[in-house]
């Protein structure tokens, strides 16, 4: 595969919206993908790809969640392909109201959050309950995994499930999206220090919006965050402080913070992804 910063294309949001993803790495956009395949979401229909690891089935398989943005399952086969070589199967889709996927699409600022993040997350959910029907995949073994926006959808799909085998964050926020853009104001697109930054953080007095935290103290399933603690879109401080308040409670939470690495991080986390995720093989 070539290298993520070959791979990634920034997607530009305006600063009222959720910052987080706003460099959210995806895939360069290939052709149309097969058409003609959808499960439902509600009166949803959603276009997917299902891709299968070699050998013989039922196997272990990842629902891929997106960042933020209009994005497209072929937007997201640079991280799917990665967990199909690895021996899971994956499903990636697209967006509601992106590509070949009916429905409306919205941004997802503060002011709205706590209404579309639920919304997305019941995408997930539904991409998950149609994967249990499939044959081929080991219903005990459906695990999530995804991207920047996604530290706010997959938990709260977890939720909604009653567990997930497993869920890895990619650069994934655990604090408000109204903080997280906040955040993201004084940080994103400046060389400004984050000591700075993040000594400014106490001051926001604005609205939070969706906070994830409360939905990740009910949810039991294992998961793995990965963070660069150069990050500029996400404020990684909070997040592990966040993280490490909630394993202290008894969460099975983990995460790696990586020096030097912002919010694409780089290819180098796959390997403490895989490390991870080698028992949900199993």
């Amino acid at each position: 595969m070539a290298t993520l910063v070959r791979a990634v294309a920034l997607l530009c949001l305006s600063v009222v919206v959720s910052r987080c993803g706003g460099n959210t790495p995806t895939g360069p956009e290939p052709g149309p993908g097969p058409s003609g395949s959808f499960f439902t979401s509600g009166d949803v229909r959603l276009a997917y790809t299902l891709d299968l690891p070699a050998g013989t089935g039922p196997f272990p398989a990842v629902v891929v969640g997106h960042g933020s943005g209009r994005v497209t399952r072929q937007q997201m086969a640079w991280f799917a392909d990665r967990w199909t070589a690895q021996g899971f199967a994956t499903l990636r889709f697209d967006k509601r109201g992106v590509g070949e996927s009916s429905g409306a699409y919205s941004e997802v600022p503060a002011a709205t959050s706590t209404t579309l993040i639920p919304l997305l997350a019941s995408d997930i959910a539904a991409a998950v309950r149609f994967l249990r029907t499939r044959p081929e995949i080991d219903s005990r073994r459906i695990g999530l995994a995804g991207v920047s926006q996604a530290g706010w959808i997959l938990p709260h799909a977890a939720r909604e499930l009653g567990g997930a085998a497993f869920v890895v964050l990619w650069s994934g926020p655990v604090c408000s999206v109204g903080l997280e853009n906040y955040y993201s104001s004084l940080a994103d697109g400046t060389s400004r220090p984050l000591d700075e930054v993040y000594a400014l953080l106490p001051s926001f007095n604005g609205f939070h919006g969706y906070d994830p935290v409360p939905v990740l103290e009910s949810v039991d399933s294992p998961a793995l965050w990965l963070l660069g603690d150069e990050d500029r879109s996400i404020p990684v401080r909070t997040t592990v402080e966040n993280l490490a308040r909630l394993r202290s409670s008894g969460k099975s939470f983990e995460w790696r913070t990586y020096p030097g690495l912002g919010h694409n991080l780089s290819q180098s986390v796959w390997a403490d992804i895989f490390a991870w995720a080698e028992r949900f093989k199993q």
